[in-house]
């Protein structure tokens, strides 16, 4: 008689090997570093982008002094420009001096429509308008991927350590 024939398969299913501890605790904390990453960069954006739209915050009228490119290796230029800022409905004796952040390279007497940051530090400005808002929107939905991304390995790794 062959043996083959007569044996009966096995009804028990073997358990999937779980990972080693250390590849579980990396994958798990590296879940939590990018969540981290995603909320902070949802956070910032959300309120640049609030910003951005010139619907809240001090809004005014920028005026250029100087551009100087904060980005020393030469591949992208960053530009920040100092200058004067006056509120909306107020005179040059109302106003004080700042700096514009992520701004192009403007020339001097530039004027650019304003919001005060509430991000950072005081006398800082940032530009408002459909690119602005545009721009934040963009980062605001990368970092809701990065987001993504980090719950959807805390979520896997985190399932690795029931038994």
């Amino acid at each position: 008689m062959n043996s083959a024939i007569s044996r009966k398969p096995s009804t028990k299913r073997q358990k999937e090997q779980k990972p080693a501890w250390g590849w579980r605790v990396a994958g798990l904390m590296f879940g939590l570093v990018l969540s981290l990453v995603g909320v902070g960069a949802v956070f910032v954006n959300s309120v640049q982008g609030v910003q951005a739209t010139g619907l809240v915050g001090t809004r005014g009228i920028f005026t250029v002094d100087y551009c100087n490119d904060t980005n020393p290796s030469g591949k992208n230029s960053d530009y920040e420009c100092g200058g004067d800022f006056v509120p909306r409905g107020g005179n040059s004796d109302d106003g004080w001096s700042g700096t514009l952040e992520n701004a192009d390279d403007y020339s001097a007497g530039e004027k650019r429509d304003v919001v005060e940051s509430w991000l950072g530090s005081e006398w800082r400005f940032r530009e408002v308008g459909v690119g602005a808002t545009l721009g934040s929107v963009m980062w605001f939905c990368m970092g809701l991927v990065i987001l993504a991304m980090g719950v959807s390995q805390v979520r896997t790794w985190g399932k690795s350590f029931k038994s």
